[in-house]
Parts: C-alpha cells; sequence; structure tokens
C-alpha cells in the first residue's frame, strides 16, 4: 500500500466534513451569508454618520439591533426544534435582503431618514436572533456525528474570514461607488445564501415539540439546561466570556483612538487581527478531527482569550497589540467553535434549538456589557475596564472549569 503524504492527510482532516453533499452546499450558503454581516455594521454604520455625524446615534443604532436580537433568541430555540430549520434559514435571509434592498433603494433616491435606518435595525435584529440558533443547529442534522467538530470548525472559519475580507470590500464599494451600490452589495450577500440554501435537499427536520406549546417548549429547554452538568457549565462559562470578556469588541474603536492614538484605519487592522487570530484557530481545530481532548481544548481557548485580552489591555506598542488580538481571536474561535460541538453532542436533536439559543444568548451579552465597560472606562481607565472584564471572566472559569469536576472530567463523542 502507498502512504498518503502527510500534508493530503492534513488537508482531508481539516476539510473532512466537506464529503458531505448537504454541508458543502450549507459552506457556500454561509459564506454569502457571513459576508453579508461582515458588511452591514460597516454600511449601516457609516451612512448614521453620514446622515447624523454622531457616534452617539451609531451607539443607539447598535442597541436597537442588540434588544430583539436578544430578546427573540429562547423563542427563536423553540422555532428551530418546532419548525423545518433550512425553510426557516431561507425565509429569513431573504428576509434580510429584502430589508437592505428597500433602505438601499431609499439611499439612492436620497429618501432615506434616520427613523428608517431605527426600523431596519430593529428589523435586522429581530430576523438574525430569530435565525441563529437554527444556524447553529442545523449543522449537526449535515454530517455524521464524528464530523461535527470538524464542521463546526469550518462553519466557524468561513465566518471569521468573511469578518477579514467583508469589510473592507464594502470599503472599496462605499469609496468608488456610493453608499447605494454597498447597500446593495450587502443585500445581494444575504440573496445568495438563502439562493444556495434552497438547493439543499434530505436535510432531517426534527417536530417532536410541536403538540406542546411555546411555554412548555421554552420551560423544557430551561429545565434540560439547568439538570444537564455539561451545559449547564458551558453555557454559565459563555455567560462570563459575553458578559465580561467579548464586550471589549463593541468598544474596540474608542480604545483604539484613545489608548492607541490609532485612527479608524488602524482600529480596523485591530480587528482584522482577530479575525485572522479566528480563522488560523477554526483552521487549527477542523485539522484535529473527532479529537477526544474536548474538555482541554474548551478551557485552554477560553483561557488563552483571557490572558490575551488581559495583556491586550495594558499594551501601549501598537505591534504588541495587534499580536495580543490575534491570540485574542484565537482563543474566541476556539472556545465558540469547541463550546457548540460540546452542546451539540450533549443535546438531543429535538432539543438542540431551544439549547442553542441559550448559549447564544450567553455569548451575545456583549451588547449589554459593552455599556458597564465604558463606564467603567470613564471613572478609570480603558486599560484598567478591559482588565477587569477578562478577570471576572476567568475567575468564572477557575471557578466552573477548574473548580468544578464537570468539564474536566466530561466525556463528548
Amino acid at each position: 500500500m502507498v502512504s498518503q503524504p502527510r500534508d493530503a492527510s492534513s488537508k482531508r482532516r481539516i476539510f473532512g466534513s466537506m464529503a458531505h453533499r448537504e454541508f458543502r452546499k450549507y459552506f457556500y450558503s454561509v459564506l454569502w451569508q457571513s459576508s453579508g454581516f461582515g458588511m452591514q455594521f460597516l454600511v449601516i454604520g457609516w451612512l448614521i454618520l453620514e446622515l447624523t455625524d454622531s457616534s452617539s446615534q451609531l451607539g443607539l443604532v447598535i442597541f436597537l439591533f442588540g434588544i430583539p436580537n436578544l430578546a427573540l433568541m429562547p423563542f427563536a430555540g423553540i422555532a428551530a426544534d418546532r419548525m423545518d430549520r433550512r425553510k426557516l434559514l431561507i425565509v429569513a435571509q431573504a428576509a434580510i435582503a429584502l430589508f437592505i434592498a428597500v433602505l438601499a433603494t431609499l439611499t439612492m433616491a436620497d429618501r432615506v431618514t434616520i427613523w428608517q435606518v431605527y426600523l431596519t435595525a430593529i428589523a435586522l435584529g429581530a430576523i438574525q436572533g430569530f435565525m441563529m440558533p437554527a444556524s447553529i443547529a442545523i449543522v449537526a442534522d449535515l454530517v455524521d456525528r464524528g464530523d461535527i467538530l470538524n464542521a463546526e470548525a469550518l462553519n466557524s472559519a468561513v465566518f471569521n474570514g468573511a469578518r477579514i475580507l467583508a469589510p473592507p470590500a464594502a470599503g472599496v464599494v462605499l469609496e468608488t461607488a456610493g453608499m447605494g451600490e454597498a447597500l446593495y452589495l450587502t443585500a445581494t450577500c444575504f440573496a445568495l445564501g438563502a439562493a444556495l440554501m434552497w438547493t439543499m435537499q434530505k436535510v432531517p427536520s426534527h417536530g417532536s415539540v410541536s403538540d406542546t406549546n411555546v411555554l412548555g417548549n421554552l420551560v423544557d429547554g430551561l429545565r434540560f439546561t439547568v439538570r444537564t452538568p455539561v451545559v449547564f457549565s458551558v453555557i454559565g462559562i459563555s455567560m462570563a466570556f459575553g458578559l465580561f470578556g467579548a464586550a471589549h469588541f463593541q468598544i474596540l474603536p474608542a480604545f483604539a483612538k484613545e489608548v492607541l492614538g490609532l485612527d479608524a484605519a488602524g482600529a480596523g487592522l485591530l480587528l482584522a487581527a482577530a479575525g485572522a487570530g479566528s480563522l488560523v484557530g477554526n483552521l487549527a481545530l477542523g485539522s484535529l478531527g473527532n479529537s477526544g481532548h474536548k474538555s482541554s481544548l474548551l478551557l485552554g481557548s477560553i483561557i488563552l482569550f483571557g490572558i490575551a485580552l488581559l495583556l491586550f489591555a495594558w499594551s501601549s506598542w501598537y505591534p504588541v497589540s495587534l499580536l495580543f488580538m490575534f491570540f485574542v481571536g484565537m482563543g474566541f474561535a476556539g472556545f465558540i467553535s469547541v463550546g457548540t460541538t460540546v452542546l451539540q453532542l450533549s443535546t438531543p436533536p429535538a432539543m438542540r434549538g431551544r439549547v442553542v439559543s441559550m448559549w447564544l444568548i450567553s455569548a451575545s451579552l456583549h451588547y449589554l456589557g459593552a455599556l458597564p465597560l465604558s463606564v467603567a472606562a470613564d471613572l478609570y481607565s480603558w486599560p484598567i475596564a478591559i482588565a477587569a472584564g477578562a478577570l471576572l471572566m476567568l475567575a468564572v472559569v477557575v471557578w466552573l472549569g477548574l473548580m468544578k469536576p464537570t468539564i474536566r472530567r466530561m466525556q463528548v463523542e
């Protein structure tokens, strides 16, 4: 027997889940969807600045996006368990494309107003919050159980790859063509994502909860989370991750300007460095296949994230800050990918949407965590505020991840 070259074998491990036909279609759909996500805040944020020349108005738009996004996720998890996940995602992406296309048309006609942007932000927050549990829960429906970690890593990798490439592409269109054209490009990305998902076939649908009421579904999901030690511990750590750790992403431009003395381009490179770290981290995870060391990977990733963020908080030299942000992104991606995989493997298919919605809510607390973080920065300083957040998060990791045996001893295959 002729042995395969080592690099070819490694390549097969990294892209192992791409052997599943329906996952390949989903992967390319997510590529376009993630490109739309990567563009939307830059383009709509720029539109707000052009209309109002006010950073507080930009903050208000993020707030208006975040509130329905978080509020609807518990019910979105129920929907992901009651409905056909594929159809839900097709309708959601098509609706997003429609809302952004309407905003683009108003902009091109020079009829756009600030309240129309508010309504668009609320609509996008609601729709994207409603689709996220299904977009994660469906991954385990498309691959074999042993390929779930690889599939989650590739799914996260394409999202983070879009985080690096899509915003600069949108920026070029903004500068060379105009705001309306950039909005149309964003809408087109979501429309292509919906079209590619339409081509998927033979995707399992789990409708076992449809005979009970919505409140009962929600209570069942909460009860399962509390009574399943692994799920409870992972989501508990994720809450600290979102509220204390990941909140820095929302205020990074202010930190870059006030602490590092950077302009918008410099702040953008910090975000790109985090995106690059996330991409590298996801590809590394993908190369592991169905690793039996998920506990070590989960705790190692969140600890790397916390330590790198702590070091970043006190760095005043830009090249070193870029390096620390790279490792922040790597730890971020590792925790999200491995945590999602652990929850997928620890949850029955009919319950998966509701558990994933709680996971997403906990990780999305950065929308709320940005406010106390900025208040602490005003009272003390940005380095103290970000370092305090990192330490609080690490304290929860030590408590739930190291002092308690649940995660350390978990066996999830």
